[in-house]
């Protein structure tokens, strides 16, 4: 369920990271970063421990980046040795554009299955025609 100011058609994982990340109270293990449109890991144990993984079905740090990864973050390279994710859609102080991100997200998602189905429609075309 999101909260008020939030958009309705926020998916919870959106609602949940975008939350965590804005709450002062983790801010020693996790935050916006100083460009406010992507967020650091500072501390993965205290990350673990404090079961933050969990809100997103997550209980390695392994499980949580493939997640963020098909939510459509990458990782911000050259980051000082820190975990820093980001996407340009995903800003501080503007929960509403998580629904433009999450919208590309899933056109990507489609577009990567519809690659996919296509490619296993010629290969099954190729082998019906070698047996014949």
């Amino acid at each position: 369920m999101t909260s008020p100011g939030y958009p309705k058609e926020l998916l919870v994982f959106y609602d949940r990271i975008y939350k965590l990340v804005d709450d002062p109270s983790t801010d020693s293990i996790i935050s916006w970063s100083k460009t406010n449109n992507s967020f650091i890991i500072w501390n993965v144990d205290e990350l673990i421990r404090r079961k933050f993984l969990s809100r997103f079905f997550s209980t390695t740090l392994t499980e949580f980046v493939s997640w963020l990864e098909f939510y459509g973050f990458r990782e911000i390279k050259g980051s000082a040795g820190q975990c820093e994710y980001g996407n340009k859609k995903f800003v501080r102080g503007h929960p509403e554009f998580l629904v433009e991100m999450h919208g590309k997200a899933m056109m990507d998602i489609f577009y990567a299955n519809s690659r996919a189905r296509k490619a296993k429609a010629q290969v099954e075309d190729g082998l019906h025609k070698l047996t014949i």
